[in-house]
């Protein structure tokens, strides 16, 4: 039982957020209203598109469904009651004649609320760039830019225990060498029950 126990600690749920189980239907609208959505807590400035708003037909990395920063506005949050690592998402900036951000920052903080970690600023343009951040054990996040517009899509996170929300992959092993043990230690204990 121990072993079995074992096999399975410290599960990794690989989760990718796509925003396309969810309808924009052809404008922006506030993601707010679908909160917790897969698992987390998105302020009120994430705006959830599709790429028939105009000026948005690159806006999406996958899908047709992306987020965005509403009114252009800086600093949004991110943030869960249960605490999940983050490996990154890609950010453009869509094809509108506005002003466009220039650089993604993300910053994470732990559930003390002290910084975790910043990818520091990270170009984007037109074309999807992946912002890589590798932060774990993550409660909130900020991302910021420089100025104007930008849009995200596929943000990569791998949960620490269950997530609520529609994506709730089944648990894999944290580790190959941990499962290796806890099998080991399963053996061990059905060979001593044998003797």
């Amino acid at each position: 039982m121990a072993g079995a126990v074992l096999a399975l600690a410290s599960p990794a749920q690989a989760t990718v957020v796509n925003f396309d189980d969810v309808s924009a239907g052809g404008k922006l609208s506030s993601l707010s209203k679908y909160n917790p959505y897969d698992g987390l807590t998105w302020t009120n400035s994430w705006y959830l598109g599709d790429t028939a708003v105009n000026g948005y037909g690159n806006a999406a990395h996958s899908g047709t469904q992306f987020v965005s920063n509403g009114f252009g506005v800086n600093n949004l949050g991110v943030s869960s009651d249960t605490a999940f690592n983050l490996n990154g998402a890609w950010f453009a900036t869509p094809a509108t004649n506005g002003s466009k951000a220039t650089w993604i920052n993300i910053s994470a903080y732990d559930a003390t609320n002290q910084l975790i970690g910043s990818t520091g600023n990270i170009a984007i343009n037109g074309t999807y760039s992946w912002v890589q951040a590798s932060f774990t054990n993550v409660s909130r996040l900020t991302v910021t830019r420089d100025k104007g517009w930008f849009v995200m899509d596929d943000l990569s996170i791998s949960a620490i225990g269950p997530v609520a929300g529609p994506a709730n992959p089944v648990p894999e092993p944290g580790t190959t060498a941990l499962l290796a043990a806890g099998l080991l230690m399963t053996g061990v204990a059905a060979v001593r029950r044998k003797s």
